[in-house]
């Protein structure tokens, strides 16, 4: 019998202990979990010497070279100064560790345990310090060159296949998809203009809204993980993340958006400029990640199901884009 084709395989985190413990110098493996599925499997690994995450890509979303371009960022930035969960070789002195399964080669890399806490970010004091550690990234990024491919943020990635990929879930309301098509050319006549003025175009972060993907130490430093959508981009859409997460996370408070933003800015500019061109790009870049976040969230329906992503999520995302202040 044929075996039948599959979208996505989850490994076994008993084979993927083994695979640990026979691949790398990091003690005898005591305990693992399987962490999390997001856009990839993520298991938290403890040996008695420390903790671990190993981190399995979806063969679907990158190749071994855009995680070797990822993971010669962190290195570059780790030997920078910028602290970051750093990928962590195996015996043989390979970072990368492909897995043959039913839907292709995923691979698989163990990283350091981020050093801290997450935490919600609603204090001007860590809003600064989270713009400040941005600061000095980017700055150290301006430095990065890599012999590995990356795919760019640009118009094309950013909303040119979001809407290709929201088109089919939204046939039914196509008066709001034409409603994201109309937006969609504004916001690239809106990009157009700026870039024509100068926007700061280099290495990003990708994803940058400071929830999930950053710890807090005790003596106030941060480290940073979670590069997965890092590419060539400019730089306003990478901040653009951060204020965008925190106009949904204070429930659209303005005064509180506002705070935490304007102390965002102080502590990367302490570090780095922002050009005023860059800062009037800021609200466009909101709107245009809105867009991509749409379409990654039905493109990702195909392995979390689209349960989530009916009727009254549509119309929610739709009053969010109305309420959107671009022009």
């Amino acid at each position: 019998m044929r075996l039948f084709p599959v979208t996505y395989s989850l490994l076994s985190k008993q084979a993927v202990g083994l695979h640990i413990q026979h691949n790398y110098e990091i003690g005898s493996v005591v305990k693992i979990q399987y962490f999390l599925r997001g856009m990839n499997d993520t298991y938290e690994v403890e040996t008695d010497v420390d903790k671990y995450i190993f981190r399995i890509y979806r063969a679907d979303r990158r190749s071994g070279s855009d995680i070797e371009f990822e993971l010669e960022l962190l290195r570059f930035l780790s030997a920078k100064g910028i602290i970051v969960s750093e990928p962590i070789p195996g015996k043989d002195g390979a970072y990368l560790r492909g897995f043959n399964v039913m839907e292709g080669i995923r691979y698989g890399v163990l990283f350091q345990y981020a050093e801290g806490h997450e935490r919600p970010i609603h204090a001007a004091v860590d809003s600064y310090r989270f713009g400040e550690s941005i600061g000095h990234m980017h700055k150290a990024m301006d430095h990065f060159e890599s012999r590995h491919t990356r795919e760019q943020l640009d118009m094309e990635f950013l909303i040119d296949k979001p809407l290709s990929i929201i088109r089919p879930y939204m046939e039914h309301r196509l008066a709001d998809y034409n409603y994201l098509s109309e937006m969609a050319k504004e916001l690239k006549k809106r990009t157009s203009e700026l870039k024509v003025r100068g926007l700061d175009w280099g290495v990003c972060h990708g994803d940058l809204h400071g929830n999930t993907n950053a710890a807090f130490t005790e003596d106030g430093k941060l480290t940073h993980y979670d590069f997965d959508f890092c590419g060539y981009g400019w730089r306003a859409y990478d901040v653009a993340e951060f204020r965008l997460a925190r106009e949904i996370h204070s429930g659209h408070d303005p005064e509180e958006v506002e705070r935490l933003w304007d102390a965002f800015l102080r502590g990367y500019c302490s570090v780095r400029s922002f050009s005023e061109n860059d800062l009037a790009a800021v609200p466009v870049f909101v709107a245009i990640r809105q867009l991509w976040l749409l379409g990654l969230c039905f493109q990702d329906s195909e392995f979390v199901g689209i349960a989530d992503f009916n009727e009254g999520f549509i119309d929610s995302k739709m009053q969010d884009f109305k309420r959107l202040d671009y022009v």
